[in-house]
């Protein structure tokens, strides 16, 4: 084995064991980061961009769902952004890292993924807008009505595939 893989094993090992240890407040957004990509999320549903697969540019030419998610992201000034935003965040690839968490205890701006067809799973991608006592308030790009944001209605609750919470720090 070459020392430079050595080296690259100890990294991604020491990485992992940090992220074990590390308390609750590093799997969050910074406070910076969370007002600005909530802020986006928001602007962009005000607008109901129509919905169009495989569009993420411009919300006047529409957008899919990880394109939402992608421009809102973008837009927040979130670095690390690429058209798979929601994949990579979900993942941890460039820069972000995110733990697994249950949908009970999904908090606001978790990505939340769907699996609508055994052929696409985690397929559909969203984020939790505003979890409160009486529901919550998810926010995604819906094909037949654009990007919405809804409560979370037994379609959606029965068809969670994973929630993932971000770390990006400032």
């Amino acid at each position: 084995m070459t020392r430079k893989r050595v080296l690259t094993l100890w990294l991604l090992l020491f990485s992992l064991l940090a992220q074990s240890f590390a308390g609750r407040e590093a799997h969050v957004l910074s406070p910076q980061f969370s007002v600005s990509f909530r802020r986006q999320l928001n602007f962009i549903v005000a607008r109901n961009p129509r919905y169009v697969w495989g569009e993420s540019n411009d919300i006047a030419s529409g957008l899919d769902c990880s394109g939402y998610i992608y421009l809102a992201a973008k837009w927040a000034g979130l670095p690390g952004v690429t058209r798979t935003t929601a994949s990579r965040m979900a993942q941890g690839l460039g820069g972000w890292t995110s733990i697994s968490v249950s949908p009970e205890s999904a908090e606001e701006l978790d990505l939340v993924f769907w699996t609508f067809s055994v052929t696409r799973p985690n397929g559909h991608v969203g984020a939790f807008l505003k979890v409160t006592p009486n529901g919550r308030v998810v926010t995604h790009a819906s094909g037949s009505r654009g990007v919405i944001a809804e409560p979370m209605g037994r379609r959606l609750t029965e068809t969670i595939s994973r929630v993932r919470r971000l770390n990006m720090g400032d």
